[in-house]
């Protein structure tokens, strides 16, 4: 494997007032309950806890890093708001799963009501999907986790969570999208459709991007299971795919990674079917953040161009026909990974952010 260097902080450091979570921003008292939370877990005084800072902020959570006692460890602060998106109790029973199936073996404590979590610290490289490596580690921890006995049936029906996470967003800063309702219609098809081709519902993450990956060159862990349950294995690699800037031909890579060969036919159209209900999913996350005045950055681009034209390409391979021209737009646009420009969104809805 190539030589990569393990994740560091930011030059100058992130700053915890500079940190925001779906529900708002991390302030002082969330600090001082993180602090205590550690106490009560480590048994320790604030003076013994080193290093607390931020180290990433994720959709819905502030992830803290600390040391104490000569060990590194990593605190998960949940996002205001976020008990109306996870369901904790659910997380506890998946953990346990991924624990005894060596997918995740990092937690230290938990708190299910609060949603507060604490692990091992792993020294790591930022996940790269470039990365073939990379790649093929990520895809085969699906195939461990998708064939695992299933003991959870909370189901993750990815159609009804987006429903609930449009109840958050404001009528009036909801469906800026370009051609959002006939996007919406093609996935809501594709969605009915796909229920029919057959594929086993099992374990899944519900968050497969490349932020909950912990990989060096002795392990890789898939961490943050508040999403997972029991749901459709499309969905683990349409929130891969939708993660990355992945062309036509790495989708198709990543296919015969998980399959260990070509995929079927059926099995071809499932996935690319749930790469578009995935984006679709991401485009209310993308709504729910802006309604809130919260940043998206380039994300945005990436689950709306994979909504709008893998649901176009996926519909014929149903035997739903679309227009020539748009499906050859279509196709074009996913062979090369083509973003459109949805800047002018933020405007829109009232939030200023610099997009790379």
């Amino acid at each position: 494997m190539t030589e990569r260097s393990a994740v560091r902080a930011p030059e100058g450091g992130m700053k915890m007032q500079d940190i925001q979570t779906t529900g708002g921003l991390y302030t002082e008292e969330s600090r001082k309950t993180v602090v205590s939370n550690i106490c009560s877990v480590f048994d320790c005084t604030e003076d013994e806890i080193e290093e607390l800072a931020p180290i990433q902020a994720g959709l819905t959570n502030v992830i803290l890093s600390f040391r104490l006692r000569g060990g590194k460890f990593v605190y998960r602060h949940p996002g205001l708001g976020s008990e109306v998106l996870v369901e904790r109790g659910r997380e506890t029973i998946m953990q346990k799963i991924v624990e005894d199936a060596g997918i995740d073996t990092t937690l230290i404590a938990m708190d299910v009501e609060e949603g507060w979590r604490i692990a091992r610290y792993i020294e790591h490289w930022d996940f790269d999907y470039n990365n073939l490596n990379d790649m093929v580690r990520a895809v085969m921890l699906f195939r461990r986790l998708h064939t695992e006995p299933c003991s959870v049936r909370w189901r993750f029906d990815v159609i009804k969570k987006a429903e609930g996470i449009r109840a958050q967003i404001p009528p009036e800063k909801y469906g800026h999208f370009p051609d959002f309702e006939n996007i919406k219609s093609r996935v809501y098809r594709l969605a009915e459709l796909a229920e029919h081709d057959g594929i086993r519902k099992c374990n899944i993450h519900g968050d497969a991007r490349d932020v909950n990956f912990l990989i060096n060159k002795e392990e890789i862990h898939l961490i943050d299971w508040e999403y997972g349950g029991y749901g459709d294995p499309g969905f683990d690699i349409g929130t891969y795919v939708c993660g990355g800037r992945h062309t036509l031909s790495d989708v198709d890579r990543i296919l015969f990674t998980y399959y260990h060969r070509q995929p079927t036919d059926v099995q071809k159209r499932h996935f690319y079917a749930y790469i578009a209900i995935s984006g679709w999913f991401f485009m209310h996350w993308t709504m729910l953040k802006l309604s809130k005045g919260q940043a998206v950055g380039i994300l945005k681009e990436q689950w709306y161009h994979y909504a709008k034209n893998f649901s176009l390409l996926a519909l014929p391979m149903y035997g739903i026909p679309v227009e020539p021209e748009q499906y050859d737009a279509a196709a074009a646009a996913a062979a090369a990974c083509r973003l459109e420009d949805l800047r002018f969104l933020n405007e829109e809805i009232g939030v200023y952010e610099e997009v790379l």
